[in-house]
């Protein structure tokens, strides 16, 4: 259980974790002060096959290598544990379930930003977390302007942040493919997640590794 206040969310399949992952998070810590930053990994998604999912236990792992430097972040396996296909709102009410004053932030890319009023109780959720959302460049950031402005007009009690970010064009769809052939991994995962998925021979058996 996620017992502190204040809690920042960086949710995904992490599938497997990477550098792109690590700067949200350490733009979120530098921009913002929060300091409690949790990746949490979910078990299953509408669009994501679980044949090409490394098993749970070796995407948290990975998560635990690549932070372990950093007294700000942590991992939980919250949407995990409770199996199935999850939905964001669910581990939002249960946070809030925990401890109803607590703030959540919520980190997201600027590409989930164009759809988060598709997300199931999207009502709830809007007026439940802070969004972090991550920008790449004047283009980016001027068309994600212009998304929150829109979001504003149909949900007064919204709140959505811009998180800066140095361009960083990294696929986990392309760590696979690479790892499924061997290929190197250096500069798109850290030196301990590559050599763990090597040690591991994460993704090798998937023949169409997206």
């Amino acid at each position: 259980m996620i017992r502190e206040n204040n809690i920042t969310i960086m949710g995904g399949s992490f599938n497997p974790v990477h550098l792109g992952h690590l700067e949200m998070v350490k733009a979120a810590h530098s921009e913002y002060g929060l300091d409690n930053i949790v990746f949490m990994p979910n078990k299953s998604t509408y669009y994501k096959d679980n044949d090409k999912f490394a098993p749970d236990k070796d995407r948290i792992n990975m998560i635990n290598l690549m932070i372990k430097d950093y007294p700000y972040l942590s991992v939980s396996d919250m949407e995990i544990k409770r199996g199935g296909i999850t939905h964001t709102i669910d581990t939002i009410r249960e946070l809030k379930k925990e401890d109803q004053d607590r703030k959540i932030y919520f980190i997201i890319g600027g590409d989930s930003l164009e759809w988060v009023e598709k997300w199931v109780d999207a009502d709830e959720l809007l007026g439940s977390v802070t969004f972090l959302t991550a920008v790449r460049g004047k283009t980016d950031r001027d068309r994600s302007k212009d998304i929150i402005r829109d979001i504003y007009t149909r949900h007064s009690d919204a709140a959505i942040l811009l998180l800066n970010m140095e361009e960083c064009n990294i696929s986990s769809t392309d760590i696979r493919l690479r790892a499924s052939k061997g290929k190197s991994l250096k500069g798109l995962v850290t030196d301990e997640v590559a050599e763990y998925i090597k040690n591991n021979k994460l993704y090798r058996g998937i023949s169409d590794a997206v």
